[in-house]
């Protein structure tokens, strides 16, 4: 195997390794929620980011990145509406709650997944850019 080829086997499964912290945070905050439809919803995730650490792990396409990319964009824009601090009135009296560690840690770790397979897609399609861009 040549060296860029074992580089791109390392990448991929770091990548699948930040994957698969991905679930094991989304697992630690199963624990946390308080209505039957958050949990379904965030095993739900948990399933989907181990799915994505398996295809990464076992092949790296580009189906699988580009399911990287979309899944963490989706996870970017759920998680970024909820950062910073929530206020919650009682009685007229205003309490500021920040947001847990772990939301922020999995809204971090899913904008490096995302700048990361934005990187590979980009490296991988640069040649059809050139051979769209290319008069006939």
């Amino acid at each position: 195997m040549s060296a860029a080829g074992i580089s791109s086997v390392v990448a991929r499964r770091t990548a699948a390794g930040l994957a698969a912290i991905s679930a094991g945070l989304h697992g630690v905050m199963l624990g946390h929620v308080g209505s039957a439809a958050a949990a379904v919803l965030i095993a739900g995730m948990v399933g989907a980011c181990l799915y994505c650490a398996w295809e990464l792990w076992a092949s790296g396409t580009t189906r699988a990145w580009c399911l990287v990319a979309l899944m963490n964009l989706g996870m970017v824009a759920v998680h970024l509406p909820m950062s910073g601090s929530h206020h919650i009135t009682h009685a007229q009296v205003e309490a500021v709650v920040p947001q847990s560690m772990i939301m922020t840690s999995a809204t971090v770790l899913s904008m490096v997944e995302v700048l990361v397979a934005v990187a590979v897609l980009c490296y991988r399609t640069r040649g059809n850019a050139r051979a769209v861009g290319q008069p006939d």
